[in-house]
């Protein structure tokens, strides 16, 4: 473009290029979309860094975001691999870029014969999933693989390492000969056939001349903000059809422990609980207590005898509630994320990632297809953390509609319990049958080998608190292969 254009006319495009573009930023801010992640890879020294300073100079500074990563290290090596790049997303309204983004990882290592085509399929497809998320959830995403022919790739490396020059060089291969980079170019080539999609498509933008090189890339990015502000909010809807089991009748709410027998075992399972978080082979896993149930059906009294027998150097209790209008300003799982238990820590969701498809299903929070591909997504984000080493035990706490009332009548007439009953309390209630559907679709949907609900009859609250402590220490045993 640059060779071919005189440089008063290339000034002119640049100068309508950034009016466009800034005029974008704003709109995209106004509106509340986004944000749109550009993710940058390619050839070290095509001109990554200087790209990126390009809309730095164009745009306003306030609400771009850069995301530079190497290879995990440290606690990133123990987490699952997405982890880091979910919390470093921006909010809704930003343009961020990805330098050594999910991509990398695999790449790096299949190029160097680390990992398997199949390992690398595996992962790619992972990646898929990933991206699919986000765009449902909002998020604009544009890839591009800045290209250089072979004839051009040593005269950048010399300008480059030339001490006078301008330019800098992002190092993500590291000493790389020539044929490690046809190596790496061989599995861009693969990586971009199985991950380039209509939502999040790969661009190859040719690198040697500058000039052109940061125009395409304006241009790009233009259209994909364009796309984001003027994206239609219907899809396709998802087909549907609600669980016919009712998995609460099959409860038995008549169990129920006398207070010694309540006393000797709570004490027995909470030993139990406190060796097994600090055997030797814990300090390598984590674990992930979720709980959900019936209002008033005793999570908070179930959660503290868990909790109490535990350090609370490496313990956190989340209560999940409505999210923040900076947690709306991202996709719904990743202030979840965020919370995920490293390695030799316990955490506990009171209410959880969950709420997609309970409350904000039932109270028309979420639309249908949010709520109806949440299941397959909430599966894949378990999946990911048991990959990792964490052991997810999931409770719903159920009580019957006569015992919930009981209830209810008992915290008004009690005063330190009377903070605990809200309107809210009493509007849920109403949608009783409604519940009861949402609670067994998500059940039958996600009950997982890795990640399994247990269903606590918890009319009898001291036979609930003890039922769950044996469930956990029953999986953290397994777990650990100590049963």
């Amino acid at each position: 473009m640059s060779d071919e254009l005189p440089k008063k006319q290339l000034k002119q495009l640049d100068a309508a290029l950034t009016e466009a573009l800034l005029n974008a930023q704003y709109e995209l801010r106004q509106a509340g979309r986004g944000p749109l992640l550009v993710l940058i890879s390619g050839n070290d020294f095509a001109g990554k860094a200087e790209a990126i300073y390009a809309f730095y100079k164009r745009l306003d500074n306030r609400h771009l975001n850069t995301r530079a990563f190497s290879l995990p290290a440290g606690i990133d090596r123990d987490m699952p691999r997405l982890w880091r790049y979910w919390r470093s997303l921006p909010p809704a309204g930003e343009i961020g870029f990805y330098l050594g983004s999910w991509y990398h990882q695999p790449l790096i290592q299949y190029s160097r014969g680390e990992i398997s085509r199949e390992r690398f399929d595996e992962l790619m497809h992972e990646v898929l999933r990933f991206e699919q998320l986000l765009v449902d959830e909002g998020v604009g995403i544009i890839k591009l693989w800045l290209h250089l022919t072979p004839q051009h790739v040593s005269e950048q490396q010399r300008l480059a390492t030339d001490p006078s020059a301008q330019s800098v060089a992002m190092r993500e291969w590291g000493e790389f000969s020539a044929t490690d980079y046809e190596d790496v170019r061989a599995g861009a080539a693969r990586m971009r056939e199985l991950t380039s999609t209509d939502a999040a498509p790969w661009h190859q933008v040719l690198s040697h001349d500058s000039d052109y090189r940061d125009m395409r890339i304006g241009e790009l990015v233009l259209d994909a903000c364009v796309g984001l502000l003027e994206r239609a909010g219907d899809q396709k809807s998802i087909q549907w059809l609600d669980s016919p089991d009712r998995l609460q009748d099959e409860l038995d709410f008549s169990l129920a422990l006398k207070k010694p027998d309540y006393k000797q075992q709570l004490e027995h399972y909470q030993n139990r609980l406190r060796k097994l978080v600090r055997h030797k082979q814990f300090a390598r896993r984590s674990l992930l207590l979720v709980f959900e149930g019936t209002d008033a059906a005793g999570k908070g009294g179930s959660i503290r005898r868990i909790t109490e027998c535990l350090d609370p150097r490496h313990l956190r209790v989340h209560g999940t509630s409505a999210p923040t209008p900076e947690e709306r300003s991202h996709p719904y799982l990743w202030r979840f994320w965020r919370r995920i238990p490293g390695p030799g820590s316990v955490v506990v969701f009171d209410r959880s990632h969950y709420g997609r498809v309970l409350v904000e299903r039932v109270e028309g929070f979420a639309s249908a297809n949010d709520w109806r591909r949440a299941y397959a997504e909430i599966n894949d984000f378990e999946r990911q953390l048991s990959e990792a080493g964490t052991v997810i035990v999931k409770f719903w706490l159920a009580i019957s509609a006569d015992e919930q009332l009981r209830r209810f009548q008992a915290r008004e007439q009690t005063p330190v319990k009377r903070y605990k009953l809200t309107d809210e309390d009493w509007r849920n209630r109403k949608q009783w049958p409604a519940y009861q559907q949402a609670m067994n679709d998500m059940v039958m949907r996600t009950s997982t080998p890795a990640a399994p609900w247990h269903l606590i009859a918890a009319e009898d609250k001291r036979y609930a608190r003890v039922t769950t402590l044996r469930i956990v220490c029953e999986s953290l045993e397994r777990a650990l292969g100590l049963r």
